[in-house]
This record gives C-alpha cells, sequence and structure tokens, in this order.
C-alpha cells in the first residue's frame, strides 16, 4: 500500500471515528418547504450545459 493509499484510508477511518463520536450535527434537521421545492422544479428542468470550450468562445478567451 503506497503513503497515499495510507493517508486515504487513514483519513477515512478518522472521519469515520469523529461522526461515529460526535454524530451528525445535521441530523434530524428539517428543510424549509420552500428550499424542498425549489430544489424538486430544479430537478424536474432538463438543464443546460454549457461546455468550457463555447464559454471561451463567448467570451473571446480563445
Amino acid at each position: 500500500m503506497t503513503t497515499a493509499e495510507k493517508n486515504k484510508k487513514l483519513g477515512n477511518l478518522v472521519e469515520q471515528k469523529i461522526l461515529e463520536f460526535f454524530g451528525d450535527p445535521d441530523a434530524g434537521l428539517d428543510l424549509k418547504r420552500s428550499f424542498v421545492t425549489e430544489l424538486r422544479k430544479r430537478m424536474a428542468k432538463k438543464q443546460k450545459l454549457t461546455s468550457h470550450a463555447q464559454v471561451l468562445r463567448k467570451y473571446g478567451l480563445r
């Protein structure tokens, strides 16, 4: 196992133990109705994606 792999594994273990000890700070919180409504609207819309190249051309950076 490489050093990077060991560091990642250790980091994941530390994060897991912290969550076990302190718990999830957001657990039990409710989302505002307006947030849920907006989220559902956005999820239902077909998103128009713009490529990086298109943005560069649009602003004359390419």
